[in-house]
């Protein structure tokens, strides 16, 4: 019995590839969104920091400039803040993307394996029921060759 083989095998290779490839985007894409998670929880950290310190300053008497370039500081870090919320955003917007594109290069690869497994069955089941049908072929020479001789 011949081995069976998929037409289709090397178009189902590429379509595993692409799997794969979406899966590393989408892997990157959680990777950038933990990081700028990371980075807004920093700048919140220092947020804190910087205006406990202030209201220590503030409580043991300051300059009105350090007051200022303590504002200053906690504003800029307001507005980082801000920013990289939009950031996330837009990271979670394309994070989305990738999973959709993941998703759709899994069902267009998972569609191919079916098809492979159900022409392998079929494959299957010619090839027995051809050595089925050359086994019987074979009985009944046999069982005619015993008549022909049992004539004789």
């Amino acid at each position: 019995m011949k081995k069976f083989q998929f037409r289709l095998q090397s178009l189902l290779k590429y379509k595993r590839h692409l799997e794969q490839v979406a899966k590393q985007s989408m892997a990157q894409a959680v990777a950038d969104l933990l990081a700028c998670e990371q980075h807004i929880t920093e700048l919140q950290n220092d947020r804190i920091t910087a205006t406990d310190q202030l209201d220590a300053l503030v409580e043991k008497g300051m300059g009105a400039g350090q007051f200022n370039r303590y504002r200053q500081f906690i504003t800029a870090v307001d507005q980082m803040i801000m920013l990289e919320h939009s950031r996330k955003t837009e990271l979670e917007k394309i994070l989305d993307d990738k999973r959709k594109a993941l998703k759709q290069r899994t069902i267009e690869k998972k569609a191919l394996e079916r098809l492979r497994e159900k022409q392998a069955r079929e494959y299957t089941h010619k090839m027995l029921r051809e050595e089925q049908k050359n086994l019987d072929e074979i009985t009944s020479l046999r069982t005619a060759r015993k008549v022909n001789n049992e004539r004789i």
